[in-house]
C-alpha cells in the first residue's frame, strides 16, 4: 500500500513539474518590474479611494468561483506608466486554466484581478510617455489585469488601436491573432501553397488561424464537433472542414493529401488529438504546438493525476529522425516579456496583413462583467464559435 501510494505521488510531481514547464512559472522577487506591475493593478486604499469594477481571482475553482468586486481604480506611479479605461475584454482559454490554478503566466498568489488583453481608452499618461496621449484608443496586452474597468501599466504594454475596427474587435484580437501569426510566419516559416491542418479551428484561435493561413496563399484544413462550426469554417472559404465527432480526421486528411500529409498542423489540444496530428505530417512537417486546452488536472484529485500525465504530449526524437518532421512549441506572453522589440514589430507586419487582406476577428458573444460566470462555462463546454469578449466599460 505504501508503495502505491509513493508511486502516485511521483506521478503526480511528474505531472506539476510538466505542467509548470509548460505554462512557464515565474516568482515574484522583491525588485522586479512583474512585481510593480501587479501591485499597480491591485486595490490600494491608502493611495485611490475611488473604486472600479473587476474580476478578482480570490480563490481556484469552478466558475462559479467568479464575483465582480469592487476595488479601488489603479493609479500612475511611474512615469511610463499608462491608466486606460476598459471597454471591451478577450477571455482566452489561459482565464480558465487560471481559475484552476493551471497557468502560471499570472501572479504567483491568488487575489488578482484575470484579463489577459482589453480594448479602452487613454485616460492617463505619465511624463515620459512619448506615443499616447489622453483620448486614444488603445489595446492593452498583459497576463492579467484587464477584466477591470481601469489598469495602469508600462507604455510598452499599450498598443495603438487598429484603424477601422471597433473597440469590440480590437479587444478579441491581440491574444488569438498574435498567436496565430507567430505559429505560421516566426515558427513554421509557411510558404504559399503548403497544406495546413487547424485543430480545433472554430474556436478564437483557430478562426485566426484559417483566416492569416488563407491570407498567406495556404490550403486549410481545419476540424469543429458540429454542424453549425463546419457551416462557419466553409463560409469561411476553408479548404477542407472536419467534423470531428463523424469523420476521423486522420483518414479524411490523407485523403485530401493523396496520402502525403500536410505540411503543416496548429495543435493546441493534446492528448490522442497530439498523437494522431503527428502522423497527419508530410515529410518535413512541421507541428507547432500551442496549448492543452483537454487538461483536467486538479492537485487534489488523484483520479487526474494519471489521465493528465496520457494527456501531455510525448515526443520521440528516434520517431522525428526516422519520419522527418518537426515540432515547436511556444508561448506568446514569454515571448511578449523577453523579446519585446521581434514581438512588437511581428504586431506591426500582422496590422498590415489583416488591413491589406480585410480581416477581423470573429466575436461569438458579448457577455457583461456581471455574466462572468456564464462566459467562462460557454468556453469550457466548447459552445463558442470565435471570440468570446466582456463589455466592462461603464457609459459615462
Amino acid at each position: 500500500m505504501k508503495e502505491k501510494i509513493l508511486n502516485s505521488l511521483d506521478t503526480y510531481h511528474l505531472i506539476k513539474r510538466i505542467i509548470d514547464s509548460c505554462t512557464y512559472s515565474r516568482e515574484v522577487s522583491q525588485n522586479s518590474e512583474y512585481k510593480n506591475i501587479v501591485m499597480d493593478n491591485q486595490p490600494d486604499s491608502k493611495k485611490d479611494i475611488k473604486n472600479m469594477k473587476a474580476i478578482m481571482l480570490t480563490k481556484l475553482g469552478g466558475p462559479d468561483v467568479l464575483k465582480v468586486h469592487d476595488v479601488p481604480k489603479p493609479t500612475i506611479k511611474n512615469p511610463n506608466d499608462v491608466l486606460v479605461k476598459i471597454k471591451f475584454s478577450g477571455i482566452n482559454f489561459a482565464e480558465i486554466l487560471a481559475r484552476r490554478g493551471l497557468y502560471k503566466w499570472v501572479p504567483a498568489r491568488k487575489g488578482f484581478i484575470l484579463g489577459m488583453e482589453g480594448a479602452g481608452i487613454v485616460e492617463k499618461v505619465g511624463t515620459e510617455v512619448a506615443n499616447f496621449n489622453v483620448g486614444d484608443p488603445v489595446i492593452v496586452v498583459r497576463g492579467f489585469g484587464c477584466h477591470a474597468e481601469y489598469i495602469v501599466l508600462e507604455e510598452k504594454y499599450v498598443l495603438p488601436a487598429i484603424p477601422n475596427y471597433t473597440l469590440e474587435q480590437n479587444a478579441a484580437f491581440t491574444g488569438s491573432f498574435m498567436t496565430a501569426y507567430l505559429a505560421l510566419v516566426k515558427f513554421a516559416r509557411v510558404e504559399s501553397g503548403e497544406t495546413i491542418l487547424v485543430q480545433a479551428a472554430a474556436g478564437a484561435l483557430g478562426t485566426a488561424t484559417v483566416k492569416l493561413a488563407k491570407a498567406l496563399g495556404l490550403k486549410v484544413a481545419g476540424t469543429a464537433s458540429n454542424t453549425e462550426k463546419i457551416t462557419m469554417l466553409n463560409k469561411m472559404g476553408i479548404n477542407l472542414a472536419i467534423n470531428y465527432s463523424k469523420e476521423n480526421f486522420k483518414e479524411s486528411i490523407m485523403e485530401w493529401t493523396d496520402n502525403k500529409g500536410v505540411n503543416v498542423v496548429l495543435e493546441s489540444v493534446g492528448g490522442e488529438v497530439f498523437r494522431d496530428s503527428l502522423q497527419c505530417l508530410s515529410a518535413m512537417g512541421r507541428l507547432i504546438f500551442v496549448g492543452l486546452s483537454s487538461i483536467r488536472f486538479s492537485k487534489f484529485n488523484p483520479l487526474t493525476w494519471w489521465s493528465t500525465y496520457k494527456l501531455i504530449p510525448k515526443i520521440s526524437l528516434l520517431d522525428m529522425l526516422g519520419k522527418s518532421y518537426g515540432i515547436q512549441a511556444f508561448h506568446a506572453g514569454r515571448l511578449l516579456d523577453n523579446n519585446y522589440t521581434e514581438i512588437r514589430k511581428s504586431f506591426d507586419d500582422l496590422v498590415n496583413l489583416v488591413q491589406q487582406h480585410e480581416i477581423s476577428p470573429t466575436i461569438s458573444r458579448i457577455f457583461q462583467l456581471n455574466e462572468i460566470v456564464e462566459a467562462h462555462r460557454m468556453i469550457e463546454s466548447r459552445n463558442n464559435i470565435g471570440k468570446i469578449l466582456l463589455k466592462i466599460g461603464r457609459s459615462s
